[in-house]
């Protein structure tokens, strides 16, 4: 089954703050302990508990458009400067912007540092691009909240995807219910 796909218009980019015992950096591509900490957080939900150092070469740098240094984030606690969470926000060949490989370890998860990772994703990509994209899973049910508050729409990309988008809806209590197609372009 192929994953939701959704897009934002870059009309514009809430802030939303970063809970006081954390903060933001950028990967560092050159330290295998950071390559380590990417791994391990998205062990939790995106690679799958074998992962290794090869879910990094396949979903970041092996991927030309993706520049680590500028692109991959960190939240990291304060105390002990450990990651738990990471976001990727990059600029495709096309020059679309992407949100991708989007986790968080468990134990900081309802810290709402999905909602601050999002915003600092939007943040790097605000002025270069005109929509942003991205894909999740249907059972990704918090993140797509998260995506549907920070102004991201369904898109409409495969036959059965009304049928999808419409149970998550109704499951979400939601009653605007607006697509996208495969352009970005608001369907009627």
């Amino acid at each position: 089954m192929k994953q939701l796909k959704m897009c934002k218009i870059m009309t514009e980019v809430r802030p939303y703050p970063l809970h006081e015992d954390f903060f933001f950096r950028n990967i560092n591509k050159a330290d295998d302990a950071d390559i380590d900490a990417w791994v391990e957080i998205c062990r939790h939900g995106l690679c799958g508990p074998d992962a290794n150092r090869q879910a990094y070469a396949d979903a970041i740098s092996g991927i030309q458009c993706i520049k680590p240094e500028t692109d991959v984030f960190f939240v990291c606690e304060k105390a002990g400067k450990r990651p738990v969470a990471t976001l990727t926000a990059h600029l495709d060949e096309a020059g679309d912007g992407w949100i991708h490989m989007v986790a968080a370890l468990e134990e900081v998860r309802g810290k709402k540092i999905g909602h601050a990772m999002l915003a600092k994703g939007l943040e790097r990509l605000w002025g270069c691009v005109p929509r942003v994209w991205l894909t999740t899973d249907d059972f990704r049910r918090a993140a797509i909240k998260n995506y549907l508050t920070a102004g991201f729409y369904p898109v409409l990309w495969d036959e059965n995807m009304m049928e999808r988008w419409n149970v998550i809806f109704d499951e979400m209590g939601m009653d605007d219910r607006r697509f996208l197609d495969e352009n970005g372009e608001v369907i009627a």
